[in-house]
């Protein structure tokens, strides 16, 4: 034995003798410098090195596997690491070049690393033998020609009895335990230095480009530029496909692919839409083979549209696309913010000419024409008057806002290459259209607009009352009135002309209105008083005569027995002491009361209002 001892020592090589004590100062010094975690990576890949040199220098001696395991633990003991060590268990090699341990554990009797560690640091939370444990580690993987790591699993230096090991392959730890010996594999600090310089570079490259990109955007935006020349500055900074969408997903701009391939791409992967990373409001989804980038854009803090990086086929992103992307949303939301001030200041000036038009507040036309020329230089006939109401189911208790109705309206209209002025009066929206030369046009565009604006708001119904065409405005209260009456006449469509009322419309142009008022007064008497009573009757006699008199239609539309049908209508006629069955006073009746809700003066509903 005295001369296996004998040949651990090599006398070519110089010998540095370092006490316990100093290396425990060394020790102290690397955690004091190094922190805790940085110092046992390195004190364990110390350890290692120094047991795979120790193993190939024993290898040079003696190549026997069966002596260079005896020697381990003499080694441990001869170089003043441990008083003993107790081990058992032995490890073999397999056939495909593996190795496999069986109970290959032991105990360090007096371990010098834990002594140092309760020196210079107290009880630790760990087992904290580095060193021992990264020497026999490195020792036992030279020999055995594999990964080997040996494990402390109780130490001295954290309140244990004794020092404890257990030895096995990197594949046994990391498989069956699930343990993580990444530590030996981990950078020397040289290396985490350059790679720490590599990756500030990277980050100061980066910052240099968003700095770039932001500025430019600015500038974008602080000259009042476009929309569209902000998303192309975008694009060419970047060369990624942008695409703006309000929140119905239609296109509001799209920059760097066609907007059929655009199309095509959302439409055939509808259903395969897969999120893959969501950072702070911004989501990174699969859509088939391509991915899309997507972030909203807020506008005074209500969602206004998204905004989108299209990645087609196997275009490369960037972990960082998404700060590009979250600037590029905000100068979008700044450069929508604009459009919209210049939007209502131009629409402010439109509503209140129309409404000193609607009110009579001009001395003449020309006082109108030149004004508009600021905000539409094509004001020029015919003209088309347009009277629309906004209105909720009764169970909705959200006010309608008119003011954001008409702006609504004004940009379909604009959108759709309708010209006009729009304004409040009372509680609709007039619109006045000019230009409109060819009418079956006009009509088409407007069926398109308010189909459009029911998409954008599906709790509201829209009906409109279309005057006329006429050619001068010096005739605008006339055709307004149009527009009213084809609006209040009683029918279920969206859009009525007034044409299209007949000879009703043709009554009403002449018709002296207080005239009319008191012949109704007259001829249905206390029907058009006050009272729920008097209401129901009313209404039960328009449904009557607007049936022709069938009882059951009126019964199906009222929801009563043909009994309840025959009391309401000769009870009826004993108020207003005329006969329902005579063709002649029906007529007279239905078209009185139809020319009541022409003009407004009477509300046709369940429960009419006079």
């Amino acid at each position: 034995m005295n001369n296996q001892i004998d040949h651990i020592y090599n006398p070519s090589l110089s010998n540095i003798v370092i006490t316990s004590h100093s290396f425990g100062l060394l020790r102290k010094a690397l955690f004091d410098n190094l922190g805790k975690n940085k110092a046992k990576g390195f004190l364990m890949r110390f350890g290692r090195d120094l047991g795979t040199n120790k193993a190939k220098e024993m290898i040079s001696v003696n190549k026997s596997h069966e002596y260079l395991v005896e020697m381990s633990t003499i080694i441990h003991i001869q170089l003043g690491h441990v008083s003993a060590v107790e081990k058992t268990g032995k490890g073999r090699f397999l056939e495909n070049n593996k190795v496999e341990f069986t109970d290959a554990i032991g105990k360090w009797i007096d371990s010098f690393e834990a002594k140092l560690h309760l020196e210079n640091h107290g009880l630790s939370d760990e087992c904290s033998c580095y060193v021992l444990s990264g020497y026999a580690s490195g020792y036992m993987s030279e020999i055995y020609h594999a990964d080997i790591f040996v494990k402390e699993f109780t130490c001295r230096a954290k309140g244990d009895a004794d020092c404890t090991f257990e030895v096995n392959t990197r594949e046994y730890w990391e498989q069956n335990l699930g343990e993580d010996v990444a530590i030996y594999d981990d950078q020397t600090i040289l290396d985490e230095l350059e790679d720490t310089y590599d990756q500030l570079l990277l980050k100061n490259q980066l910052l240099d480009k968003i700095t770039n990109y932001h500025n430019k955007l600015t500038d974008c935006v602080a000259q009042e530029r476009a929309l569209e020349h902000v998303i192309r500055t975008a694009f060419e900074i970047l060369n990624i496909p942008i695409v703006i969408e309000d929140l119905n997903k239609n296109i509001i701009i799209l920059y760097g692919t066609e907007r059929n391939t655009y199309q095509k791409l959302i439409k055939h992967n509808k259903k395969t839409n897969r999120t893959i990373e969501t950072r702070n409001r911004t989501t990174y989804e699969q859509i088939g083979q391509s991915y899309i980038m997507t972030t909203p854009i807020y506008l005074e803090n209500k969602l206004f549209a998204k905004c989108s990086f299209i990645y087609l086929d196997a275009q490369i992103t960037d972990e960082n696309d998404y700060l590009f992307l979250e600037r590029l949303a905000t100068a979008s939301a700044l450069c929508f913010l604009n459009e919209k001030i210049s939007f209502e200041t131009a629409e402010r000036l439109k509503i209140s000419i129309l409404d000193r038009l609607i009110n009579k507040q001009i001395s003449s036309i020309t006082e109108i024409t030149s004004q508009l020329k600021y905000v539409s230089p094509k004001l020029r006939g015919p003209f088309i008057t347009l009277s629309m109401k906004c209105e909720t189911p009764k169970n909705h208790l959200k006010p309608i806002d008119l003011y954001d109705q008409l702006l609504q309206f004004s940009k379909i209209l604009k959108y759709y290459l309708i010209e006009s002025l729009l304004s409040q009066h009372r509680d609709e929206i007039v619109i006045l259209v000019f230009s409109a030369k060819d009418v079956s046009s006009f009509l088409k565009s407007m069926n398109l607009v308010l189909v459009q604006t029911e998409k954008n708001n599906p709790d509201i119904q829209y009906k409109v009352g279309i005057s006329q065409p006429f050619h001068d405005l010096n005739q605008f209260d006339a055709f307004l009135k149009q527009a009213e009456q084809a609006l209040h006449f009683p029918r279920l469509q969206k859009m009525i002309r007034f044409d299209e009322i007949g000879f009703l419309g043709t009554l009403l142009q002449g018709a002296n209105m207080n005239s009319l008022k008191e012949i109704a007064r007259k001829e249905l008497s206390l029907l058009l008083e006050p009272g729920e009573k008097y209401k129901e009757l009313l209404y039960t006699l328009y449904i009557y005569l607007v049936n022709g008199g069938k009882l059951e239609k009126t019964m199906q539309d009222l929801s009563l027995s043909i009994g309840g049908i025959q009391y309401r209508v000769h009870k009826i006629e004993e108020i207003i002491q005329k006969d329902l069955r005579n063709f002649p006073t029906a007529s007279y009746l239905l078209l009185l009361i139809e020319a009541l809700i022409a003009t407004g003066d009477l509300k046709m509903e369940r429960e009419p209002l006079f």
